[in-house]
Formats: C-alpha cells, sequence, structure tokens
C-alpha cells in the first residue's frame, strides 16, 4: 500500500499495512520463552492464533480475554509487543496492577524476550537514556510501562497501542481512564486486555461483556459434536469426572487417596449418545488444544471490539488433576466457612466471575430448582443426622418457628417438615413425632437469651443454645470456621448467676453462613432439598429473604458485598442457618456422597462432580 507520513504528538512515523497478517507464525519464526528457553510455537496452542490475528485485522480495535490463570497470557502478549515492534510501530502502553509489578516485569521477562528476539534487538537501543527500566525510544514508536496507581502516566500521552495486563487488579476507574489515550489515533487503535476474573460486573467484567464473547468449540474425535470444554455440575451427561468409591476414598479418615484418584480422571463428551473420555494426558490434552474454533455468542456486540474466555483445561500443559485436587480442599475449606480459596478456583481455575455463583434471579423462583420428589416420613438410607432448629419470636404472643432437616453425607439434606409451635409441650412433640433427638434441637438465644439458656438447662444440657455474630468466619484452631463454642451461664440475671453449671453457646458466623445457604438454595454446593407436596409458599418466601448486593466503600472507594433483607420475615431463613451450623459440628458438609451399591445406581450421581457439588 501507499504509504503516508502523519505527524502525531511530535512522532513522525510511517504507517503502512503489516508484511504478515499472521503474528503467531512471525513469532514462531523469533520470539524465545526467556523464562522456559525455548522458541514460542503455537503448535500445541492454537487457541491463540486467531487471537493475534486480531493485531493485523484493521477491522479489530478492542481485544479483550478472560481466562485462567498460568495460561500464556502475558508470554502471548509480549510476543504480541513483539511483533507490534517490528512490523507495525506505534506509541505503546502496558499497564501493570502497579509500578512495582511494571519494573519485575521489565527486567525479568519484557527485556529478555526482545533482546533475544532478532529483528527487534537490532532495533533496541542501548541502556540509557533511550532504554530505561519502564521507558524505551524504538524507530517509530515509545514504550512505556506504567502501573495501574500511577495515575500521571496514565493521563498524559496518547498511544496507538494500550496492552492491560492483569486488569482485574486495577483501581477502580484506571480501564476507563485507560480508554481515553487512544482517541488521537481515531480507528487505528488497538486496546488488549488479559487477565483473570474477579467480581461479576466489576469493571474487567465489564469490558468482557462489550465484546462478541467468543467461546472455544472442541469436536469429540469419536461422534463429531462440538462442545466448549466446560467443569460441568452435577446433573451435566459431560465435562470433568472421577470416581469415589472405596478405592479412592478412605471412608474412615475421610479423606481422598489421591493416587487411586488420579487414574480415575477424565473428560466426558457431552453428547449423551457419546461415551468418548478424554484422559489426563499430554497427547490427549493436546488434543484440545489444537483442535477447535472459536464461536461468537454475543452477536449485539460492536463489530471491532473481541472478547474471549476459557479455562484451565484448555491450555495442554495445565494437567486435570490438581485442578481436581484445588476443587476438592477448596470444597473442605467451603464447608467450615473459608471461601477464599473456592473463589481462587472458580476465578483462576474456571476462569469464570466470581459473582456468577450468586447470580440471583430477580425473583425467588430459584428455589423450585430444588423441589424433588420424597416422602419425607419414610425412611431414607442416605440419612446420618436429622436437626430441629428453633427461632424463637414475640410478635403476636410467644411462639417458635420450627424447621426439621434431615442431613447427609456431602451436604445432602432433605427438608422433612416446617412449622409454627406455640407452646414449648408443642415443640417437644414435635421433636418427638418427627424422630429428633435432644443433643440435635437447637433453638436462636439471640432475642431471648436467659429464657433460651433456661431451656437448655431444662433439657438437662442436651438442648444447644445459638446465636449470630455478624462476620463471616470464626479462626479456630489456625483455621476459618463458620461457627465457635463458648460457655454461657444460663443464671445470668438471677441470684444464682455464677453458680450453676454453664451451657455450651453456640456462636454462627451470619456472613459465612448466610453465603453458604444461598450456594445450596441455588445448586451450587451439596444437594439442598425440599419435597415437592410441601405445603410451604410462607416457608419459601421466608427461606429466600435474604438478598445479596455490592455497596461502595467510602474510605477506599472500593466495593464490598453485604447481605441484606429483601422483606421484614426471614425466621425460616434463620433456622435453615442453624441447620448448617448443626451439619457442620457433625461434620456432614465436606464428606462426598457415598458409594451406591449398583453400578446402575452409581452412573447417576456418584461418579465425577455431582457427589461434590
Amino acid at each position: 500500500g501507499s504509504k503516508k507520513n502523519v505527524l502525531v504528538e511530535g512522532i513522525c512515523r510511517v504507517i503502512r499495512p503489516p508484511q504478515d497478517s499472521r503474528p503467531w507464525a512471525w513469532c514462531e519464526d523469533h520470539v524465545f520463552d526467556p523464562v522456559r528457553n525455548v522458541r514460542w510455537s503455537s503448535e500445541d496452542a492454537e487457541f491463540v492464533r486467531e487471537i493475534m490475528e486480531c493485531l493485523a485485522d484493521p477491522a479489530i480495535n478492542e481485544i479483550v480475554i478472560m481466562c485462567s490463570a498460568q495460561s500464556a497470557k502475558t508470554l502471548t502478549m509480549l510476543a504480541m509487543l513483539a511483533w507490534i515492534i517490528k512490523e507495525d510501530p506505534g506509541p505503546t502502553l502496558w499497564v501493570c496492577k502497579s509500578k512495582e509489578e511494571a519494573k519485575k516485569l521489565s527486567a525479568m521477562r519484557l527485556y529478555p524476550l526482545l533482546e533475544r528476539c532478532g529483528p527487534v534487538a537490532e532495533m533496541l537501543p542501548p541502556r540509557g537514556t533511550q532504554r530505561k527500566a519502564l521507558e524505551c525510544y524504538l524507530p517509530g514508536m515509545a514504550l512505556v510501562l506504567a502501573g495501574s496507581d500511577t495515575t500521571a502516566a496514565l493521563q498524559s500521552t496518547p498511544y496507538q497501542w494500550v496492552f492491560c495486563d492483569e486488569a482485574r487488579s486495577y483501581k477502580k476507574g484506571t480501564l476507563g481512564m485507560i480508554s481515553k489515550r487512544f482517541r488521537s489515533f481515531g480507528a487505528s487503535y488497538k486496546k488488549i486486555v488479559i487477565s483473570t476474573p474477579d467480581e461479576e460486573n466489576d469493571e474487567f467484567h465489564e469490558a468482557f461483556l462489550a465484546g462478541d464473547q467468543r467461546i472455544r468449540k472442541v469436536p469429540c474425535p469419536e461422534c463429531g459434536q462440538e462442545h466448549e470444554l466446560l467443569w460441568g455440575d452435577k446433573d451435566s451427561v459431560g465435562g470433568l469426572k472421577w470416581d469415589t468409591d472405596e478405592v479412592t476414598f478412605d471412608k474412615e479418615r475421610m479423606e481422598y487417596r489421591w493416587d487411586a484418584l488420579r487414574e480415575t480422571i477424565r473428560y466426558k463428551c457431552w453428547n449423551p449418545e457419546c461415551d468418548h473420555v478424554w484422559r489426563d494426558t499430554p497427547s490427549d490434552r493436546k488434543y484440545m488444544s489444537r483442535v477447535g474454533r472459536w464461536e461468537p455468542t454475543n452477536e449485539n456486540a460492536p463489530s471491532n471490539v473481541r472478547s474471549y474466555q476459557w479455562n484451565a483445561m484448555l491450555p495442554y500443559w495445565a494437567s486435570f488433576e490438581p485442578q481436581v485436587r484445588e476443587y476438592l480442599s477448596a470444597l473442605r475449606m467451603l464447608s467450615i466457612g473459608n471461601s477464599a480459596p473456592y473463589k481462587d478456583h472458580i476465578t483462576e481455575t474456571r476462569g469464570q466471575v466470581w459473582s456468577s455463583l450468586y447470580a440471583y434471579a430477580k425473583h425467588d423462583k430459584y428455589i423450585e430448582a430444588r423441589t424433588t420428589v420424597y416422602d419425607p416420613r419414610a425412611f431414607w438410607e442416605e440419612e446420618k443426622e436429622r436437626f430441629l432448629t428453633v427461632d424463637v419470636q414475640e410478635k403476636g404472643g410467644r411462639h417458635y418457628v420450627w424447621v426439621v432437616r434431615a442431613w447427609a453425607l456431602g451436604a445432602w439434606s432433605r427438608k422433612l417438615s416446617h412449622g409454627i409451635a406455640w407452646s414449648l409441650k408443642e415443640l417437644r412433640e414435635v421433636a418427638a413425632e418427627w424422630k429428633v433427638k435432644p443433643d440435635n434441637v437447637a433453638l436462636d438465644s439471640g432475642a431471648f437469651t436467659s429464657e433460651v439458656y433456661g431451656y437448655v438447662a431444662e433439657s438437662g444440657y442436651r438442648w444447644k443454645a445459638m446465636k449470630g455474630d455478624d462476620r463471616w468466619s470464626f479462626r479456630v484452631e489456625g483455621e476459618q470456621w463458620l461457627y465457635q463454642i463458648t460457655d454461657a451461664d444460663p443464671a445470668t440475671g438471677t441470684k444464682m448467676q455464677g453458680r450453676v453449671r454453664p451451657i455450651r453457646l453456640y456462636v454462627w458466623a451470619t456472613n459465612g453462613v448466610i453465603d453458604r445457604l444461598l450456594s445450596m438454595m441455588h445448586g451450587y454446593v451439596g444437594r439442598w432439598e425440599i419435597c415437592e407436596h410441601d405445603d410451604g409458599d410462607e416457608y419459601a418466601r421466608q427461606v429466600t429473604a435474604k438478598g445479596r448486593r455490592k455497596v461502595m466503600v467510602k474510605r477506599t472507594g472500593g466495593t464490598r458485598m453485604e447481605f441484606y433483607n429483601k422483606r421484614k420475615d426471614d425466621h425460616y431463613a434463620d433456622c435453615e442457618q442453624m441447620q448448617i451450623i448443626c451439619a457442620s459440628a457433625r461434620n456432614l458438609l465436606s464428606a462426598p456422597l457415598p458409594l451406591e451399591k449398583s453400578a446402575e445406581e452409581r452412573a447417576g450421581h456418584v461418579v465425577g462432580e455431582a457427589e461434590e457439588d
């Protein structure tokens, strides 16, 4: 094409079409990975080729990539940068989380890669005034590295090329600020944003949603059906699977035998009529990375904005076994109230935004999905314990809102009944009718403390007093738990205060427990069930009374999540929270579902992720 001289901000440069429209091919010839000391290659990672070709496509201005950690994100961007320097130079800005991270990237990866790239190395100026840690002036372009916390560096100079690395860690408003830096270049600018995700609807997620949201479709070599590489869930036909049985799981120690479990891990085709599986081997994983196509899922996106998403199953170098081990460990921590490892798994391994686990419906119909067919009075072979939890109330006269729920291993539970008792005698009759042992009766003591303490003492210290505390977890024995146990004086406020045997008070972390309850009711953790024929309109209204929203933190300018009441009455929700504490105290939240005796029965829910989700 014809050459055209253009003066931009005092920099004279030549705009011309790139010599090769396949940047990945150029990078394979010239780029070395400075970390592994091998030539950069897309042979076993063909999924990056289309993304790199967007660089040479003048019709595409923005590329947003939301993916798992350790997916060659930064290396791919560095290879792109090398191609730009040689083939299409222009003022370039690279933004890291902080200035210190920018310095580290410059010293450890950027310059080592550019110095080993022949066509670029001969263009690099010697170290000194034209080449510093965070600035480099090459023929036709200036390269600037900055941290998202360096406001001045992001506001002053226009850039044609902008790279945003790990954008989820940026200060609020940074992505919007960066988007103003390329206005001078009209339709010739390029913005590349790449990161693991964080919270739903944060700035990075909004940037991804603004694109065409492409997913990778991989064909099954046996049936030919294409599908996205997904973990799946307890009801899915395909996805990542493993066996939980007497060989892979030690029931006495309540832990997996990892060497045995590793042999059962596989990825199954999503076609219900196909039995093909990929094993956790380099050859099978390379097939997933090599074969496939990108499919847009947002037809309303601007044609010049591309966005891509993938998880850790797509890069061939990410073995399935560590991902499964990470997931099972995160579930164990989640069972005692520590959700941080589970969030890391969802965002950094599955490449999904965290809040998608709590994408609550605008109405409360989601509880209908937890409705199943069972007889509450029939014998349930899986049941380990059943609990009666009670919320003591006064409005309209002293009464007791109660829920009876049966629990099996693996956070699997069934609601047997609920209701209101108008006297202690009636409440005791409820416990007897539903065969709840006195040790498994728990009452909320928050509103009527001394009264409930008296009930516990009268029961022979067998009933349990409970009280909520507005926090996410307690630190107990070096771990984060959903509750802690303390002593309380049942004679508080009387002449006998300090003279009688103390009761055990279970204090539960309301935020952490509500978070867990909502996860269960949405089907993301355990199997939380209510009976299909249960006349529970008021129960459903109250148990769904809790909502979750984002609020601004004035001190930091960031956001945090909080729970609030959508409706005033939430007594059954309080009862269900206490059910979780009772189950946690009996170690019923983290263990897997037991192995069924027959293979036919086991195929329904014991193979794969079903027994854990």
